[in-house]
């Protein structure tokens, strides 16, 4: 009944903020039936499929007034109104004033390597921590974003910017106990559609086939692994690779490789799914043991706006928006991972834990 209610508030707390935002900024005279209309088509398709094309621009939209660029883009778009006849209103100045300062402190890499060290890899490193002596046959990489198609020239294979979880996969499995892995992606739509005269797997746009071929190149065997090449997204993830533990008559639990700042939406979405998780995050960020209270170390090049922060900045944010669409999806519950044992671990750290975060009856499957 809790969890019930505070998804309710939430879709009510997001709602308001929405339309207080778009009224605000989209001038009234502008704002049709018809707009409105095609605004309600944009968000019954977004959660209906959120893997159509159309489903994703919408979400680019509508997300944008809350990412750090749509802020600061926002706020010089509404400044434009107070220019008058070569004058600029108080209200415009200050708004200018508001987007350069935001656009500074979103630029700066230590602050955002600060508020991921605290508010992810800490957590994240204790889920890692209290399942480090725990293991299983089976492991689940996450491929989404981890290659770039062989197209336009290309004479390799490449690797995209998760690309590390895959020489993660490899090292777990060549340590031993592992036996097979099943690697999740799909056709993303930025990249190209695939050409369905070729055999090659080099030659997919398939992120999940072009993984699974790095791998093999790394001396994998082709029986070891197996391929859920229909889920470009989380979601679509867990139901695949439910589908194939069912079909191939797997248990769980299972080896969960995916990056750090994803692991908890990830990890949450797999033991909402019915599946025992042993976490195995990777790709941190700051250079500092998240055992130890210290924080990543203060330079001045930190404090210098640069892309790297803007980065940062925007992977957190996207993060937090999608953990908030995917619970209010009831794709995840939280409380699975808040678990008892959890924050007995991060106090004692003389306690292990025994089994794998375990879905529960609590929740539905």
């Amino acid at each position: 009944m809790f969890l019930v209610l505070t998804r309710v508030l939430l879709w009510l707390l997001v709602l308001i903020i929405f339309f207080y935002v778009f009224f605000r900024i989209v001038p009234k005279a502008y704002f049709t039936f018809l707009g409105g209309l095609l605004l309600a088509v944009f968000v019954i398709l977004l959660f209906v499929d959120p893997t159509d094309r159309t489903a994703t621009t919408a979400w680019g939209i509508l997300s944008l007034p809350f990412k750090p660029l749509g802020i600061v883009w926002l706020l010089l778009a509404q400044a434009l109104r107070g220019f008058k006849s070569g004058v600029i209103s108080k209200a415009a100045q200050n708004e200018i004033r508001s987007a350069f300062i935001l656009l500074w402190l979103f630029s700066t890499p230590f602050l955002w390597q600060w508020i991921y060290h605290n508010s992810v890899e800490r957590q994240v490193s204790v889920l890692a921590r209290i399942t480090q002596g725990q293991t299983a046959e089976t492991l689940v990489l996450l491929a989404h974003d981890t290659t770039e198609p062989q197209v336009e020239g290309r004479s390799q294979l490449q690797l995209g910017d998760r690309g590390n979880l895959i020489l993660y996969t490899n090292q777990l499995y060549q340590a031993g106990g592992i036996t097979r892995i099943i690697v999740s992606g799909g056709n993303p739509l930025r990249f190209p559609p695939p050409d369905p005269d070729s055999d090659d797997p080099a030659r997919s746009t398939n992120e999940a086939e072009l993984a699974a071929e790095l791998l093999r190149r790394l001396g994998i065997p082709s029986t070891s692994i197996l391929v859920d090449n229909t889920s470009p997204n989380l979601r679509q993830s867990v139901l695949g690779v439910r589908e194939l533990l069912a079909d191939n008559n797997i248990d769980s639990p299972i080896i969960l490789v995916s990056r750090a700042l994803s692991m908890y939406r990830s990890a949450s979405s797999f033991v909402q799914g019915g599946m025992a998780v042993i976490p195995r995050p990777t790709d941190y960020v700051a250079f500092v043991d998240p055992d130890q209270t210290q924080d990543p170390v203060f330079t001045l090049e930190a404090m210098m706006p640069s892309y790297q922060g803007l980065t940062l900045a925007t992977q957190l944010t996207d993060e937090y928006l999608l953990t908030i669409y995917y619970f209010l999806r009831g794709w995840l519950s939280p409380t699975e991972l808040t678990c008892l044992e959890c924050q007995l671990a991060a106090s004692r750290p003389e306690f292990t834990f025994s089994e794998p975060l375990l879905a529960t009856d609590a929740f539905p499957q």
